[in-house]
């Protein structure tokens, strides 16, 4: 578990519209459908939601190494073709390959429904992945879900990781490095490649962040400051892209909680607007209870986000 405390002074006036924005700033909902999809068929909210928490679930399994808990999570007919003997020893590998996941997104979900050449009748979703390792800055892969035609869980029917460790990259050197990635994420679906010569220089590269040694957020858990947070009037609950924010307008004060199956789950993130020296600053403490790692990725990720909306150099 790691406690970390890293006040961002940033000495610019900083308007509520920002703790506003996570609360409010919702993306229109983006449904992809193969050609061959049952006509007529749209994919529910709550439908996306089920397949969503499946994957996250089965990646969590399989970051964690309790692989007997992923295998179960597979359909039938995969573990048909891989026995769990078999897929441990592939994704132990892997692991060995990659070290702890840094993080992970999922990019385009594509849906299918009754497809004509499947193997079986149902709702098939396809997750396009990319992300970083602690060993590997490129990564991508997808998952391929299954629900048959009666409901229930969905399951993990194919599975597809692409990496290209550091040292390797590193001992081909940045010209030959990117000639090798471009021909391993070929096959990643909707994979978005970086720039020719853009080796990942990321938050793996910089120094680890110290640890506060005491509670930064008010609370000594994540799951204590949800829990008065809820108990607390004035305060506004929403939901974005998975993640829970909670706004304190009166307080000037908005928390970020991020969704299970995140590399950095479970985490409070708190940022606050308080007066020094006649300006506005935006303070942020994280209290996280993942690994070192996510944790600090996840901190220099607010940082880098802190820092885009205040001098307004953001996407």
């Amino acid at each position: 578990m790691a406690r970390l405390s890293r006040p961002a002074t940033l000495a610019a006036i900083l308007s509520l519209a920002l703790a506003a924005a996570g609360a409010t700033s919702a993306q229109p909902r983006q449904v992809n459908l193969t050609t061959d999809s049952a006509p007529g068929w749209l994919p529910s909210e709550d439908l996306e939601a089920q397949a969503r928490q499946a994957a996250a679930d089965y990646l969590a399994d399989e970051d964690a190494g309790r692989y007997p808990q992923a295998y179960a999570r597979q359909s039938e007919a995969h573990r048909q073709r891989l026995s769990l003997d078999d897929y441990q020893r592939i994704a132990q590998g892997m692991a060995g390959q990659t070290g702890a996941v840094i993080e992970r997104h999922v990019t385009t979900i594509t849906w299918t429904k009754d497809p004509a050449h499947a193997p079986a009748p149902g709702v098939y979703v396809a997750m396009d992945l990319e992300g970083r390792y602690a060993k590997a800055d490129r990564y991508c892969g997808y998952l391929v879900l299954y629900q048959a035609p009666e409901g229930g869980a969905f399951t993990v029917m194919r599975e597809e990781s692409n990496i290209l460790a550091n040292d390797t990259a590193q001992s081909l050197g940045p010209a030959a490095a990117d000639a090798a990635w471009a021909r391993e994420s070929a096959s990643c679906p909707n994979y978005r490649a970086p720039g020719a010569g853009q080796a990942a220089t990321t938050a793996t590269a910089s120094p680890p962040i110290p640890e506060a040694g005491h509670d930064t957020i008010g609370y000594p858990t994540v799951e204590a400051a949800l829990k008065a947070l809820h108990a607390r009037p004035g305060v506004v609950f929403s939901s974005q892209k998975g993640w829970t924010i909670a706004t304190e307008e009166a307080a000037h004060t908005f928390w970020s909680f991020p969704p299970p199956g995140h590399p950095a789950y479970p985490a409070a993130v708190k940022r606050w607007l308080e007066q020094k020296d006649g300006a506005m600053v935006l303070r942020m403490a994280v209290h996280c209870e993942a690994a070192k790692a996510p944790c600090d990725a996840l901190v220099h990720a607010f940082e880098l986000m802190n820092h885009q909306a205040v001098t307004g150099t953001g996407p």
